[in-house]
């Protein structure tokens, strides 16, 4: 296992971890190359979770994390650690410490993030898999800004030893490709078994349409109409109250933040090396401690008509047709605030109900940006959503070519 300095300043691969490491030559992601997320362990390393503090406060890991560890044994080299936002709050891509990652499909522009130097090392082609985690879209944002496929797996079916949390209740372990067959082939390692479904009926929500940019609704219909023909069946989400739209990002950021009091209060009060994090970042740190156990209650109660409404609109053969962002990549250093509610209230509707989502960049802008849509299914039907994605990429290139 070999260190080495890696690309300084770019903001995709750290300077400390392993690099070039194989430990299996056979396998089915032999010679794949894989960048991961600062935020996993490997052993006798140390993680600096985008943050320098937390790297100075960590001894190095005393075991791999598992999730890691069978993508090393399906023959993949690891490329390096990739930078984070700092300890994965944030969806902008920007990190204060170690630079921004530059979106390698748009000049000038943000890669999205949590998982940010994942993202542009798979669009770079410095990485065949990009190794991340997905709370509030960490995956599903670069996936969808970089032109990428991308997977945020049902909560809970892939093991998180191993991993530093944000917040456990949403936190998943994903991952990045630029091909639908790689995306799926990483799922055979990393998923449990389960059983694969023929997916035969596309599920409509029309009010998801207007949560995206007034320039991306016409484009974003015409992949719904694009896709159509592929399934056997369509039928269409029945909200009961629109209402409960408007109730999705304020109810995430709730129990996200919650949960992040829990597992990192003490961190963040150490009064020897207090963490110094971005404005914005340090802000949502001091509202996460602030919330009440009153907040918390009434943000369960919105989590379970959504878990409700899911069960009732989804089975096994069955997914939900959803935009994945509501722009394309915003360019670097642009103010997000506002955009990061608008792209949590989409991407909360799989965190609450912990589903599986893959976002698929099948559009085709004129402008050239990357931008795509995603298909989402309940929880456990992983396997089955990956294949769906594999077949209806090979059914977008067969249109296309005809």
């Amino acid at each position: 296992m070999n260190t080495q300095l890696k690309n300084k300043n770019t903001g995709i691969f750290c300077d400390h971890g392993p690099s070039n490491w194989q430990s299996s030559q056979t396998g089915i992601l032999s010679t794949k190359r894989l960048a991961v997320k600062d935020v996993f362990a490997v052993k006798k390393q140390k993680n600096s979770a985008g943050n320098p503090c937390w790297f100075k406060t960590h001894p190095p890991a005393q075991q791999t994390a598992s999730s890691v560890n069978k993508l090393m044994d399906a023959g993949c080299i690891f490329k390096g650690f990739t930078h984070t936002d700092e300890l994965a709050y944030s969806l902008e891509g920007n990190n204060t410490h170690y630079g921004a990652a530059q979106n390698p499909k748009i000049k000038g522009h943000a890669c999205g993030g949590s998982s940010m130097g994942s993202a542009a090392a798979v669009a770079g082609n410095l990485a065949d898999i990009g190794l991340g985690t997905d709370t509030g879209g960490s995956i599903r944002i670069p996936a969808s800004y970089c032109g990428l496929f991308g997977i945020r797996p049902s909560h809970n079916v892939i093991e998180k030893d191993g991993l530093i949390p944000l917040a456990p209740p949403f936190d998943t372990v994903g991952w990045l490709t630029q091909s639908a067959e790689l995306l799926e082939k990483v799922g055979d390692i990393l998923l449990p078994s389960q059983a694969i479904n023929s997916v035969n009926t596309l599920v409509i929500c029309e009010p998801l349409f207007e949560l995206v940019s007034p320039a991306l609704q016409a484009p974003l219909k015409q992949l719904l109409k694009k896709t159509k023909p592929y399934f056997k069946h369509h039928k269409n989400f029945e909200l009961p109250n629109i209402s409960l739209l408007s109730e999705l990002a304020d109810s995430f950021r709730i129990l996200q933040g919650r949960a992040i009091a829990k597992v990192h209060k003490d961190w963040l009060q150490l009064p020897e090396h207090p963490p110094q994090f971005a404005p914005a970042i340090a802000a949502r740190f001091k509202m996460a401690l602030a919330l009440t156990a009153q907040e918390e209650k009434e943000a369960l109660n919105v989590q379970t008509q959504w878990q409700t409404l899911i069960a009732k609109n989804l089975n096994s053969t069955s997914c939900l047709f959803l935009p994945t962002t509501p722009t394309t990549a915003p360019k670097l250093g642009a103010d997000t605030s506002a955009l990061r509610m608008q792209i949590i209230t989409l991407s909360a509707i799989a965190g609450l109900s912990r589903s599986a989502q893959v976002h698929l960049p099948l559009a085709n802008l004129a402008n050239g940006h990357p931008y795509g849509f995603s298909l989402m299914m309940s929880h456990s039907n992983d396997k089955s959503l990956l294949a769906c994605a594999t077949q209806l990429a090979a059914y977008f290139k067969q249109e296309t070519l005809t």
